[in-house]
């Protein structure tokens, strides 16, 4: 049984399709190829970024330790992800793997020559760039007030929510509004800064209320509620498709079309109604709305 070993970088070329090269280190010492061997790979991927399942190949050239020959090697297979921060995740593969013995022939299997399954686990940390930083091209945010207590509390009553629902929320929002002009920290949580799925956390946990951490799992928490501003009431999580079509970013809303979120310049409130460019581009990119608080 061969151990194989690797470190390297990828980074998204375009779409759900990324690229990288990696140093690997290949112990064979259990068989009886009795060798070992280093070398660089180029790796491809498809939907490595995500949660579930992608796609993997890799090719390189490894140089054994022993005799100084070099071996030729290429794999493909599948992986299924798991993220559990923001930053890091960790995945299981399978893949076939094929590897030519001295460069003789690589079609051809010879003497040194092997070709099989391979199993193998991945960790990968800090590589995506997160959905906050994405934003800071587009237009400037214009700053808006947050709105008073009772008005979230008298919303939502309005809304069909119980005298203590929507005391509830009125407090979660107010956690919320409460750290604004906090600094945008990717995998923040807490007030020395925050990402967009941070805040969210901090501000239901701070009245007992645990959410996911990761924003694609907050989105598909609570109960759907349509996205549309008459739809809401206020402590709902909105999700938007900043980065691909799945949920990137969110906010929470407080009520009167604005949700305060965290993104490139902070925590601050945003507007779904307004007609400047700022709201105009967050409008285009909601896409989900949960309701936590019944």
């Amino acid at each position: 049984m061969a151990i194989t070993y690797s470190a390297g970088y990828h980074d998204r070329l375009f779409g759900p399709l990324d690229f990288g090269i990696a140093l690997t280190h290949l112990d064979d010492t259990r068989s009886l190829f009795d060798r070992t061997a280093t070398g660089l790979e180029l790796l491809a991927g498809l939907g490595r970024s995500g949660r579930g399942l992608y796609a993997v190949g890799s090719a390189g050239l490894a140089w054994r330790h022993d005799d100084g020959d070099v071996d030729a090697h290429w794999s493909t297979g599948l992986g299924w992800a798991f993220p559990i921060l923001p930053f890091l995740s960790l995945g299981l593969e399978a893949r076939y793997r094929a590897e030519d013995g001295a460069l003789s022939g690589f079609w051809d299997l010879g003497p040194g020559d092997r070709r099989g399954v391979a199993l193998g686990f991945r960790v990968a940390a800090g590589t995506r760039i997160p959905s906050g930083a994405r934003t800071a091209g587009r237009p400037g945010p214009p700053v808006l007030d947050p709105p008073p207590p009772s008005d979230v509390e008298a919303a939502t009553t309005e809304a069909g929510a119980s005298p203590e629902a929507a005391r509830l929320v009125q407090a979660i929002v107010r956690t919320a509004l409460d750290v604004m002009g906090t600094p945008y920290v990717w995998g923040g949580d807490d007030q020395t800064g925050y990402d967009c799925s941070g805040l969210i956390q901090y501000a239901y946990g701070q009245h007992g209320l645990l959410l996911p951490r990761v924003s694609r799992d907050q989105a598909r928490s609570g109960m759907h509620v349509d996205p549309r501003i008459d739809a809401l009431r206020p402590g709902d999580i909105l999700g938007f498709a900043v980065d691909g079509p799945g949920v990137s970013h969110v906010g929470l809303y407080v009520g009167d079309g604005r949700f305060i979120h965290s993104a490139a310049s902070g925590v601050r409130l945003s507007s779904l109604l307004a007609q400047d460019p700022d709201s105009q581009w967050w409008r285009d990119r909601w896409v989900a709305a949960r309701r936590i608080v019944q």
